[in-house]
């Protein structure tokens, strides 16, 4: 793009010759003393996003930042001309928000009584190098499995990667270039993500915070910290987290993997003192409860039947007991899941009656087997839907379906309810031994559930949204 009237400008052939032939490869801009663009040629404007028309309109500082007005860098590097020194160097900004690092030369015009800054760009680094420096950064934003944010000086997000769209729940198109105060707009300030106070140089280092996007609840670990020149000036920022959520989750599954091997050890030790003297008061009581009978103490008889009852509550007791120790007598072999649930329906069918809820079960073809305890899961399986029944009252659907993750390569059995579901503050403890919201509960069929599933080397999960509960157990399978 030629330079609009140049003749009116008292300016040298040498001069002109020196400019061009640094400004070949980059790009030139024209600026008056008043920081307006009067000019910008065809490299600036591709790189810049601008159209010509466009970038007459805005003023060089918010175009290019430097370090200082184009008056005292021209004082400084290039009015002398044996002392050139080094090239002075900011960031240009485009219109999209990002920031490209360049050096320039220039040469001040005078025009009468006003003055005219020619401007030539280069990259700072090598051209082959900048590039692959370039090409990186777009790919780890674009690639990386990390939250990244970049935040110029405006506190605007000048750049986000992709993972960090996911985790947020945000959309790229619609928050490039936007105030990080409107984006989070609606997120309390001390929960926020981002502070203002790290454009003023704080430094974030391994920061836990968690973080709702209204479909799901990640553990994030925080870095952040400042973008700053050679020269030492702050140019930006930005922020990089990382989702801790299943190491936490694992975390979590290890102390009460812990809690319920120290239960188990105790129940080993003692279960058999306890068990000695219950089978002998069982034994009297049914000795009594045929007397009673016999000689028609309506009564007594009925005292007896309740004692009876509650010992068979502490035998069941122990029995729980004892399964959260390691199993001794575990027979793991290849077994279809399927074939597993169409043993169990019936059962469950006939529990479900009993509450009037509907049980629908969705199998899926082709599911491959894993390997497993039959009996065990049959246990865990049933528990998991007694449960599911047992939280809706007043009637409802237990659904049950078979699915295979291809990815994690685990099958996965999803059984659901259309309960009232889990309140938030209650969910992350269901698997603690003895925590139970059951009156009659004794708080340890999930616990010992998730140690059987564990032992298999899978996984359980719970879900819960308000309007229903989903309990997902997977296996994997080889």
């Amino acid at each position: 793009m030629p330079i609009h009237e140049p003749q009116m400008y008292s300016v040298s052939i040498e001069e002109l010759r020196k400019l061009f032939n640094h400004s070949l490869q980059t790009g030139m801009l024209m600026v008056d003393e008043d920081d307006r663009l009067l000019h910008a040629s065809d490299q600036v404007l591709k790189v810049s996003g601008y159209s010509a028309d466009e970038i007459t309109n805005i003023t060089f500082p918010q175009l290019f930042k430097a370090r200082a007005s184009l008056r005292e860098l021209y004082e400084f590097h290039f009015k002398h001309e044996n002392d050139v020194g080094e090239w002075p160097h900011g960031f240009l900004k485009a219109k999209n928000g990002s920031l490209m690092y360049y050096q320039f030369s220039m040469l001040r015009v005078n025009n009468g009584n006003t003055c005219i800054y020619l401007l030539s760009l280069k990259n700072k680094e090598e051209g082959q190098s900048l590039n692959l420096l370039q090409r990186f950064s777009d790919a780890f934003l674009k690639d990386i499995n990390l939250g990244v944010l970049l935040i110029n000086l405006d506190y605007q997000l000048a750049d986000i990667s992709d993972r960090a769209c996911q985790m947020l729940a945000l959309e790229r198109e619609h928050i490039l270039n936007k105030s990080l105060d409107d984006i989070f707009a609606t997120v309390p300030s001390q929960h926020q993500l981002v502070q203002r106070s790290l454009l003023n140089g704080a430094i974030v280092r391994n920061h836990a915070v968690s973080w709702t996007n209204n479909q799901e609840r990640f553990d994030l670990l925080l870095d952040s910290s400042v973008l700053k020149d050679s020269q030492g000036n702050i140019v930006g920022a930005y922020v990089i987290f990382k989702d801790v959520t299943n190491m936490r989750s694992l975390e979590q599954m290890v102390q009460r993997s812990d809690r319920l091997a120290m239960i188990g050890q105790i129940a080993a030790g003692t279960a058999h003192e306890i068990r000695n003297p219950l089978t002998s008061i069982k034994g009297f009581l049914q000795v009594f409860r045929r007397a009673f009978g016999e000689r028609d103490m309506c009564k007594e008889q009925n005292f007896t039947d309740v004692m009876l009852e509650e010992i068979d509550r502490i035998n069941a007791l122990v029995n729980e007991f004892l399964l959260l120790s390691k199993p001794r007598h575990v027979a793991y072999e290849p077994i279809l899941v399927s074939e597993v649930l169409r043993g169990m329906v019936p059962i469950i069918h006939n529990e479900a009656i009993l509450y009037n809820v509907q049980l629908h079960y969705e199998a899926s073809c082709h599911v491959p087997e894993v390997i497993a305890d039959n009996e065990l899961l049959k246990q865990v399986f049933l528990n998991v839907c007694k449960n599911g029944i047992e939280a809706m009252p007043d009637g409802g659907v237990l659904t049950i379906s078979e699915r295979v993750d291809t990815i994690e390569r685990n099958v996965c059995v999803d059984i659901h309810d259309t309960g009232s579901g889990i309140p938030m503050f209650v969910i992350d403890k269901i698997f603690d031994p003895f925590f139970t919201t059951k009156d009659t509960g004794t708080g340890l069929g999930l616990s010992v559930c998730q140690r059987i599933i564990h032992d298999m080397g899978g996984t359980i999960r719970v879900g819960s949204k308000g309007f229903g509960t989903t309990f997902t157990i997977s296996i994997p399978y080889t």
